[in-house]
């Protein structure tokens, strides 16, 4: 062939002519390659969500059956108290009464002042082991849901000499939630009043009750020393377990952080999804 020769060919024959020892690839490959890596990311993702799905409605049940479980053990103690311990009370209660009633006038005055400090004492328990059974005892809420949460924080601020500033809307979704829903936020301010009572060394605590279009949030604030970040991550202590499982059970949360300037916050947030069906979509029409 002469070098100088030149080659001609058309184009249809460029496109049929193959590379030699280049085998030709499908026409499906070129979409595969750069499709099955992005499938495969969509696919572990809605693999994961599922998976996510799953693991929260389980913390769910876990945090219904918890919260449950505490209130039996509620009612089974405050049935106890009622029944076993309020027997006994009122039993010595008597027989102290029967001592000093038939105490030798010329007893001496020591033994008189002591069976006076006895029954003195013996009432204070007995006004304890009552108050106690209150507090454990379910309220019944009767379509007011503000009137129990006001009626214990009156007693809370007798008790402990703490001022407490109470603020509760006048809205009717409140009158018309779920009794476990008034419950489990009645029972989150019981607690924290208690904390801010046993640890806080506060003179006044505030509790508060909001509603929006996605809930109610109940807020406890108070002016004490404060918890520790370190002590808040350690769910044992305060309560905190408890608490924060009665907001999960029903899809909740449950924040503890630092108030300002001092003291500590307990903001607990429910969802509508926790009230009766139909209780948002009705309070949207009749507003």
């Amino acid at each position: 062939m002469n070098p100088s020769a030149t080659i001609t060919l058309d184009e249809s024959q460029i496109r049929r002519a193959p590379l030699r020892g280049v085998p030709s690839p499908a026409p499906e490959c070129f979409g595969a390659s750069f499709a099955s890596p992005y499938s495969a990311l969509i696919d572990a993702k809605l693999a994961g969500d599922r998976q996510i799905e799953r693991l929260t409605a389980r913390v769910q049940e876990l945090a219904a059956l918890l919260a449950a479980t505490e209130e039996r053990a509620r009612q089974a103690l405050a049935q106890d108290l009622h029944d076993e311990t309020g027997a006994a009370l009122t039993v010595a209660n008597f027989a102290l009464a029967r001592a000093e009633h038939w105490l030798p006038a010329d007893a001496p005055a020591a033994l008189a002042d002591a069976l006076h400090q006895a029954r003195s004492a013996l009432a204070d328990v007995c006004e304890t082991s009552h108050r106690i059974v209150e507090g454990l005892q379910k309220p019944g809420f009767d379509a007011n849901f503000a009137a129990p949460l006001a009626d214990w924080i009156a007693n809370f601020g007798t008790r402990t000499a703490i001022s407490v500033d109470f603020s509760c809307p006048a809205d009717a979704r409140l009158d018309r939630m779920s009794h476990d829903m008034s419950l489990a936020l009645l029972r989150v301010m019981q607690e924290a009043l208690g904390n801010v009572a046993r640890h806080a060394q506060a003179a006044r605590a505030r509790v508060s009750v909001s509603l929006d279009g996605q809930g109610v949030m109940l807020l406890v604030e108070d002016d004490g020393i404060g918890i520790s970040a370190a002590a808040r991550r350690k769910s044992g202590r305060f309560g905190l377990s408890g608490m924060r499982a009665r907001c999960e059970a029903l899809g909740g949360s449950l924040r503890v952080a630092a108030a300002k300037p001092a003291g500590t916050c307990v903001r607990a947030r429910l969802p509508w999804a926790a009230a009766r069906p139909g209780l948002f979509t009705l309070s949207v029409v009749n507003a």
